[in-house]
């Protein structure tokens, strides 16, 4: 028997082959994340860019009305600039544009990138200060950049802690602006303007927001001298501003409402009392006086105002989304409105941003295109090729739809097609998220989900599935439990193992109707109080229904009787994880179960854990997964993200480890090195794989 685990455990492995043809593309979803700001460009045409919290930047093609990503050939090490802070246009120069990139203000990197061919390729330019695209609700205010509309060369650059920053050569080299203070620490400088001198009507003034303490403006004195000065008696909390034409400065404020200052003495214009918080506003290019603002606060639906007289008075801008995803629900639309811009060169067109997606209308004066008068101004949402959503865990059964994806904020999908839309999330009623999804391997028409309401798990709760997913029936969960993990017995539907991230595992051996204390089970084995977890430490074996593995702390735990009870199946300890955890049962081959334990490797193991062999090819496995065996195999093929053979990539092996081929895309820029967080494999299709990311959707990798 011993020999046997032996010649079926691999000892040594070839070198990796040449990459096969494989095809990588996103699994279409349709918008679902948080654009924090649409800017339109002001002399050219069509030319309209996205920003995202976690997404990276966006290029609306006007032919396709597609968007396409411009951050794709970012790697996996510099993947916190898929964070985008803030985003300006050259005027002069429509090819040039600014953003500022950083996810996290306590990661890197963070810079100002630069692109002169409107964003297909970029260059840092060395400021390298903390962003926090996605660190708190500060990240919908803005832009944080200006660039002067009459010399390229100047612009300004607000940053969260350290200041405002200029440059006078186009990036090339920064000066921190000493008369500028930095404002409250991680929100700090949020907008940057330029316009008019609204008292002279001619010469230029910049202004900046500084949060905390009001609106500087950068103008000619009394002196003569050109100089930094608080303007009086403003907002002490600016989130974003505009200068009309005519040179007045409108600010919105997530505390104070909204102001407009004409040089000289600030207006309070703010829409309604019923609102304190405003972020969007935007002047129509053919008339000063005609504005639009929109409120930011949590909730859907939210009001649109429009004042036709420089803000004395404001209406209700009525407003339908009239096309978007079949599966979008009606609290999609204006929900945290985050920007609001018009068209320039078709002013009736207006484009807005939420939580979404981006939306656009082409009658935000309430007309038709033959000039009929509408009640209502029509919108739709532009969602094709924006994917943004973060993935938690993921599904394949082997049978019924061959992938299931769990998402924060949107719940997740069944898709029945991963080349088409979907149409429908999986329907959880009242929760947010999906944090685990497995399967009934005998029959997966057996599945069960656990759900969150919010990503603290306020609200956990197992649905339970017996027509592969396409209705649900919500159980209880013992008091107490939050998040966690699932595994569904192979043989018998009746058996799950629930291992909560706070909370005593339990077990049920009823579908979930109650629940069982287990003896000898591992306590807090899957870390984190949030749903940003992405450890996967406990498996389902996948031909014996009541066998179980949970790995801790460099012990695989084994259950052979549902659960009741567990002990430690390896003597020798296996190397504390260094990275995420998976552990994952090999279909269709009985007692064989491996670990994925990052920069710590890949173990096998061929006698259900109790002794284990590291793949001695794979020096860092990020991610691991099982797939559908290759024509004329017998064993199941396993994928890898990670570093084989000291080649950092993507990877299958259809010899349980021996031999490796290279499976990532040639070069950089399809995205997938956005964090990726989830890995599984397809059960159905051989060669097909799934990577989640953090940010830039799901990817399937595919054989042509």
């Amino acid at each position: 028997m011993l020999l046997m685990y032996m010649l079926m455990i691999p000892a040594s492995t070839d070198v990796v082959q040449s990459a096969q043809s494989y095809q990588w593309k996103n699994v279409p979803i349709g918008g679902g994340g948080y654009v924090t700001g649409v800017v339109v460009h002001p002399t050219e045409p069509d030319l309209v860019y996205a920003r995202t919290d976690v997404g990276g930047v966006y290029r609306l093609d006007k032919n396709s009305n597609k968007w396409i990503p411009l951050l794709d050939h970012i790697g996996d090490e510099d993947s916190n600039l898929y964070g985008v802070d803030g985003i300006a246009l050259d005027q002069q120069n429509p090819n040039v544009v600014y953003i500022a990139a950083g996810k996290y203000g306590n990661a890197g990197p963070s810079d100002i990138l630069k692109s002169t061919d409107r964003g297909a390729t970029w260059k840092r330019t060395g400021l390298n200060l903390r962003n926090e695209a996605n660190g708190n609700i500060h990240r919908a205010m803005g832009e944080s950049i200006a660039v002067n509309p009459t010399n390229s060369n100047y612009l300004h650059v607000g940053t969260r802690y350290d200041g405002l920053y200029t440059s006078s050569n186009g990036g090339t080299t920064w000066k921190k602006v000493k008369e500028v203070p930095n404002g409250l620490s991680g929100e700090g400088i949020r907008s940057v303007a330029y316009g008019i001198n609204p008292l002279t009507k001619q010469g230029q003034v910049v202004y900046a927001g500084v949060r905390g303490i009001g609106v500087y403006s950068k103008a000619p004195r009394k002196n003569g001298k050109t100089t930094w000065q608080l303007t009086s008696q403003g907002p002490k909390y600016p989130a974003r501003m505009t200068v009309a034409k005519n040179g007045t400065l409108y600010v919105t404020t997530d505390k104070q409402g909204i102001f407009k200052y004409d040089g000289s003495q600030w207006t309070n214009i703010t829409p309604s009392s019923s609102y304190a918080s405003y972020y969007g506003i935007a002047i129509d290019p053919r008339d000063d006086n005609h504005i639009l603002a929109a409120v930011r606060t949590s909730g859907d639906n939210l009001p649109l105002y429009r004042s036709i007289n420089g803000g004395s008075s404001w209406t209700t801008v009525n407003k339908s989304l009239i096309s978007k995803p079949g599966w979008w629900t009606s609290n999609m639309f204006f929900s945290a409105t985050s920007s609001l811009e018009f068209d320039p060169y078709n002013p009736d067109t207006v484009y807005a941003s939420d939580w979404f997606g981006v939306y656009k209308t082409t009658n935000i004066n309430g007309t038709d295109t033959n000039g009929v008068v509408e009640a209502t101004s029509m919108w739709e949402a532009i969602t094709d090729g924006h994917e943004e959503v973060v993935t938690l865990t993921a599904s394949t059964p082997p049978k019924g739809a061959s992938f299931f994806s769990g998402l924060t904020d949107q719940i997740g999908f069944r898709h029945e097609n991963v080349n088409e839309f979907p149409t429908n999330k999986i329907p959880l009623s009242g929760m947010r998220e999906i944090v685990s999804i497995d399967y009934h391997e005998a029959n997966p028409n057996y599945m069960i989900f656990l759900g969150s309401s919010d990503w603290y798990g306020s609200t956990t709760r197992l649905f339970v599935s017996s027509n592969n997913g396409v209705s649900v029936t919500p159980m209880n969960l013992p008091a107490g439990s939050k998040l966690g993990r699932l595994a569904y017995s192979a043989i018998n539907p009746n058996i799950i193992i629930y291992y909560p991230q706070t909370g005593n595992p339990v077990r049920s051996i009823n579908r979930g109707t109650s629940w069982q204390n287990m003896k000898g089970a591992p306590l807090r084995a899957i870390g984190g109080s949030e749903v940003f977890a992405y450890n996967h430490p406990l498996a389902a074996d996948r031909i014996n229904g009541y066998k179980f593995y949970m790995y801790a702390a460099g012990y695989m735990y084994r259950s052979t009787d549902a659960g009741a009870n567990w002990y430690k199946a390896n003597a020798t300890r296996l190397p504390v994880s260094r990275g995420n955890t998976k552990v994952e049962a090999a279909p269709g081959l009985a007692n064989r179960v491996w670990v994925s334990l990052g920069e710590a490797g890949l173990y096998a193991s061929a006698n259900s854990g109790s002794t284990f062999t590291k793949i001695k090819a794979v020096q860092n496995s990020k991610l691991f997964a099982f797939g559908k065996n290759r024509p004329g195999k017998t064993v199941p093929s396993v994928y890898v993200y990670g570093t084989v053979n000291r080649v950092n990539g993507f990877f299958r092996s259809d010899d349980m480890g021996v031999t490796w081929s290279n499976i990532g895309p040639l070069g950089r820029g399809i995205g997938l090195e956005n964090e990726p967080q989830i890995m599984v494999a397809d059960r159905q299709t051989y060669g097909r794989v799934y990577i989640g990311t953090n940010g830039r959707g799901i990817y399937v990798g595919s054989l042509e």
